[in-house]
């Protein structure tokens, strides 16, 4: 099943939380929670796998937002966006300091907002990426179309980010500068060329048949030495990957 990102909305007003809302919910982002606090914000990390987070500075209590992206910063992990009235050399130097993804003033519009949650989530997942997969001779340029986290591809889908994990993927397929994703239960685009791609997948699962096609070698229903079924979908075996592709549907 694919999922769009979780998203944590932290914000004491709730006329503008209601907002944020509306407009994530407008374009496909319906894994939305809310908090008010820094204390209802730590129950909602306990409870959820929040994938991104929305942080007013000021909440209205003892800890503020800013305490709160420190916490994230130190422990958890993910990216957050600033989202408040205050732009003052005092507070903007305390933002800097716990790395927020992104700083945006109030009031906000929603073209600025959605840029900086896709942009936030992107650098997060291209950064994971580099540090998990990328070997010493390779750059982070290389690796700036795969979006692979936990064992999902991170799409681009719409306004939105899909989770779609990989196990669910049949097979991929060229066309000039994008890759179709081909699921079961849709296809997607993703402007990356196939190398790069390949690079990025797990070797004992996908491998490459032929100069436009990747398959995911457990969706494979049958198989001879010129060609592979995938769901009623004949893949032809070039004889360049002939003998790496038999070797690893065999074992």
């Amino acid at each position: 099943m694919h999922k769009t990102l979780n998203i944590l909305i932290v914000e004491d007003e709730v006329l503008i939380a209601e907002d944020l809302k509306e407009i994530l919910f407008e374009v496909g982002y319906t894994n939305v929670f809310r908090a008010r606090n820094y204390i209802q914000a730590m129950e909602a990390f306990d409870s959820n796998s929040i994938d991104i987070v929305l942080l007013d500075i000021n909440l209205n209590d003892a800890k503020t937002g800013i305490d709160l992206g420190l916490q994230i910063n130190q422990n958890l992990h993910i990216p957050f966006i600033y989202i408040t009235s205050y732009s003052d050399a005092e507070t903007i130097a305390s933002v800097k300091q716990t790395r927020p993804s992104a700083f945006l003033l109030k009031p906000y519009n929603k073209a600025h907002l959605l840029a900086s949650i896709e942009i936030a989530f992107f650098n997060y997942s291209t950064k994971i990426n580099a540090a998990d997969n990328l070997s010493a001779d390779k750059t982070n340029e290389e690796n700036e179309n795969g979006l692979i986290i936990n064992g999902q591809l991170l799409v681009k889908d719409g306004y939105r980010y899909v989770k779609v994990p990989l196990k669910d993927i049949l097979w991929f397929e060229s066309d000039k500068n994008y890759i179709e994703i081909n699921t079961l239960e849709k296809k997607y685009l993703l402007r990356a060329s196939l190398k790069k791609l390949q690079s990025l997948l797990p070797a004992n699962q996908f491998v490459k048949c032929n100069k436009q096609q990747i398959i995911n070698m457990t969706q494979v229903d049958s198989f001879n030495s010129n060609s592979i079924e995938i769901k009623g979908q004949q893949i032809a075996i070039s004889r360049t990957e002939q003998l790496e592709v038999l070797k690893k549907l065999k074992m």
